[in-house]
């Protein structure tokens, strides 16, 4: 019987079976292809790098651009991981199951087959569930000198909100020649359909001359409202355990810096849930919920509006609001500094937010 059963094997999931088999715990995966390289891009900040195995990034560009209502350098390092290498250098040492899992208990996993697997402690790391406000994104794969009249090589562009359909492009090197041009709705209620974003995609790269047949598609869907978990018997990990920024829709680094400290806390026969969702870390929650619900009330004029205050944060301001999981003072600071500079229209829906939610929590 394994001391640790993870129940998933995306980035967040390996993470902490990583740290766990570094630390003497046996420990296994489970999910129905648990070393199938995962097809999504994954991006880190460059601060957050230092969480990862070495050689694990695929692109590092050294210039990246946003477009709101005028052109912004982001002051920030930037990765987009290279997915078969960092899944090589996690699942050394980790015991791999295949099976679907159906249900799970504080020691028990039940799989599709009719197996039940025990463990001394059962993680959930099976990705979100529920939520009503998704992010959603259409993009296509093509070379770099494709890329070229959009992107530069060895540059990225993070947001270019230049577009009718209130979406963003995102040009990010992969590595290898090869560039993501991704077109992603932030947040929507509901979702903005592939359809939609396939034709701003289209209508954005016709200038250019880039097709939108023949090369690799990635298509991305996933909530962002996704409540905090309540505490339960079944320790969860990575989107699971609410790790997904509600504004930006990051979580990868947020595990991988979380995942030594929570296998620390299990090797240790600690309780994982104080490292897991300390006090400061539901403030901030509560606060980048906050700025969601902001972001769903506004125009596709506000909403450039909103992405141009956040760009003129000065770069620690930045890091604070996107980075700062438990950090509420840093999070606030930024949340009042665009507040402070919106216009009155902007600062109306901002206020707004803020009241609903207290309003709500006062009447339950």
């Amino acid at each position: 019987m394994p001391d640790v059963l993870i129940a998933g094997a995306g980035p967040s999931g390996w993470a902490l079976a990583a740290h766990c088999s570094r630390l003497g715990l046996q420990t296994a995966v489970v999910a129905p292809s648990p070393l199938r390289p995962w097809p999504a891009t994954y991006g880190l900040w460059g601060d957050e790098l230092a969480m990862l195995p070495p050689d694990v990034t695929a692109a590092e560009p050294t210039v990246i651009h946003a477009f709101t209502t005028k052109p912004h350098v982001v002051a920030r390092r930037y990765a987009i991981l290279d997915n078969e290498r960092l899944l090589a250098a996690l699942t050394k040492n980790v015991t791999v199951l295949t099976g679907r899992v159906v249900s799970t208990t504080q020691d028990s996993v039940e799989l599709a087959d009719g197996r039940t697997l025990k463990a001394r402690t059962v993680v959930n790391a099976m990705g979100s569930r529920g939520g009503t406000a998704e992010q959603t994104a259409y993009g296509i794969v093509v070379p770099e000198e494709v890329a070229a009249p959009i992107v530069a090589p060895g540059e990225a562009v993070f947001m270019d909100w230049r577009s009718n359909h209130n979406t963003f492009l995102y040009a990010m090197p992969l590595g290898g020649g090869r560039v993501l041009l991704e077109e992603t709705s932030l947040a929507r209620r509901p979702a903005a359909g592939y359809r939609i974003l396939r034709q701003a995609l289209a209508e954005r790269l016709a200038p250019y001359g880039i097709p939108l047949e023949g090369g690799q598609i990635e298509r991305v869907r996933f909530p962002l409202d996704v409540p905090r978990p309540r505490r339960d018997r079944v320790l969860p990990f990575g989107a699971a355990a609410g790790f997904v920024h509600p504004a930006a829709g990051y979580s990868v680094g947020e595990a991988f810096r979380l995942a030594p400290r929570i296998a620390a806390a299990i090797a240790a026969g600690e309780d994982p849930w104080r490292t897991l969702w300390p006090g400061r870390a539901r403030v901030v929650h509560f606060l980048r919920h906050r700025g969601l619900e902001t972001l769903l009330s506004l125009s596709a004029a506000e909403t450039r509006q909103f992405f141009q205050l956040f760009f003129d944060l000065p770069p620690d301001a930045q890091r604070g609001y996107l980075s700062g999981r438990d950090d509420p003072g840093a999070t606030t600071a930024a949340m009042l500094r665009i507040f402070r500079k919106a216009p009155g229209r902007l600062r109306l829906k901002c206020a707004k937010s803020v009241m609903v939610r207290v309003h709500h929590v006062n009447s339950g």
